[in-house]
């Protein structure tokens, strides 16, 4: 899979004189796109306190530093409702437009706290959670523990709420037929058949015996990485509104991912919240990565002309 990773920036002009290690992707794409971008994220965001009160079990998991549970998952996912439901309200945008379906649905889910150090395959998830088709939520039961050994305060505390949105988030994707994955996929063989190609004429070459076998499981793959790159930008939205306490610092750890959510809020910064929603989310099937990758490039270009000397 990481050799495919890498073509999209290969097409885009990136440099691709790295080796095919998976820790060597993460150093070359967090030097192309942080230095740039990493102190513009956070114009918007404002360290204050969420006026929320948590039930006692997960008030207690987060300060008493104890590991999550099952009851604690369940409450979260239903604060993360919640948090998403008012976000969209206040700000009129379609963040998950099935929340009334996802919300009966998880009524009947399948909560679990474990720990996920070993689950790193799965189609929905991320470092903290996953979701599972159709309603079954995991939470990392060490999140609590998620700062350590610096013992920052409020950090466990907003990674898990982060976590928790987002699992709701894929949730709602689900509950609306995926949409936006289904044409993803579908896009790039309308738009960058070329592109995928050429990522398989790479990954053949390459002998490193990759599970890619052809461009159907390559779109999927690109597809599936678009979908989450959303999922965080429109996490990241929710809890920002709500102004939850060292966002700053929980999004600069989504920044080791091979496609940091950052983008997104480059792209934003430039154009406006509205855009990224209208074109990128609402609009399935008529952007992609390439496409993201594409405007981001095309905007640090102009910054650099518009300061050079």
């Amino acid at each position: 899979m990481g050799v495919s990773i890498i073509l999209i920036l290969a097409h885009i002009e990136f440099p691709i004189d790295i080796m095919h290690k998976s820790v060597n992707y993460r150093i070359f794409l967090r030097n192309v796109f942080s230095e740039n971008i990493k102190y513009l994220l956070f114009m918007e965001t404002s360290p204050l306190s969420l006026n929320l009160s948590l039930p006692t079990s997960i008030r207690y998991s987060l300060v008493g530093r104890r590991a999550l549970t099952s009851e604690d998952v369940r409450s979260l996912v239903f604060e993360s409702i919640g948090l998403i439901s008012r976000a969209q309200d206040d700000l009129d945008l379609k963040i998950c437009p099935n929340i009334q379906e996802t919300k009966r649905r998880l009524r009947e889910g399948t909560f679990e706290a474990k720990p996920l150090s070993n689950m790193r395959e799965e189609t929905y998830r991320m470092a903290f959670g996953s979701f599972s088709p159709p309603a079954t939520i995991v939470l990392d039961s060490h999140l609590p523990f998620c700062d350590m050994p610096m013992d920052i305060p409020d950090v466990p505390s907003t990674m898990t709420r982060y976590t928790a949105v987002h699992e709701v988030i894929h949730a709602d994707d689900h509950a609306g037929g995926d949409v936006t994955l289904h044409a993803t996929r579908e896009h790039f063989f309308r738009h960058h058949r070329d592109k995928l190609e050429s990522g398989m004429e790479v990954i053949e070459s390459a002998d490193n015996g990759d599970c890619i076998c052809n461009c159907e499981e390559l779109a999927n793959i690109w597809a599936i990485q678009y979908v989450n790159l959303l999922t965080h930008y429109r996490s990241y939205v929710v809890l920002r509104h709500h102004r939850l306490p060292r966002l700053d610092m929980v999004w600069d750890m989504m920044q080791n991912d091979f496609f940091p959510p950052n983008l997104l809020t480059q792209i934003e910064i430039e154009r406006d919240m509205r855009y990224v929603f209208e074109k990128m989310i609402e609009r399935a099937g008529e952007y992609c990565i390439i496409d993201a990758l594409l405007e981001s490039k095309r905007i640090r270009d102009k910054h650099v002309t518009r300061y050079a000397v």
